[in-house]
């Protein structure tokens, strides 16, 4: 009976978590972005500042570095979870996409090169033809 109870519980934890709250996602990701600026510029240096201070975490400059490093981590994770979801469709839409051999790729690649090639002699002719007729029209003054 208690492990039924911790199931419901459970779940409707999970259900809580698993609604679409697009406000907060936003919140998250504007926030997340914002932590992710300011600990650059931390690492930077140049912009803000900590000083070493009476502070437990803050009074040497190897404890500095560790904490800039912790608020970059932080603001990454939280711009990533916010924007997520956003990607959650495109990947379950990846996995039905049917991808090409390895064959179909160099088949497909060559073509291109081989057109990329194609023209550029084309326009490396046509330079060589048409530059003794400009140079001849730029002579008299045309």
């Amino acid at each position: 009976m208690a492990e039924k109870i911790k199931k419901q519980q459970s779940s409707k934890v999970m259900d809580i978590l698993k609604k679409d709250y697009p406000f907060e996602k936003f919140l998250l990701g504007a926030l997340g972005l914002f932590v992710l600026i300011m600990g650059v510029y931390l690492l930077q240096g140049d912009i803000i500042r900590i000083n070493n201070t009476d502070l437990w975490i803050f009074d040497n400059a190897t404890k500095i570095k560790i904490f800039e490093i912790f608020v970059v981590v932080l603001g990454s994770v939280a711009f990533l979870m916010a924007i997520y979801p956003f990607f959650v469709p495109s990947i379950s839409e990846m996995k039905k996409v049917s991808w090409p051999t390895g064959k179909i790729i160099a088949n497909h690649s060559a073509r291109v090169f081989g057109f990329i090639i194609f023209l550029s002699l084309t326009f490396m002719l046509y330079d060589f033809v048409f530059r003794p007729v400009f140079k001849y029209l730029n002579s008299l003054g045309v």
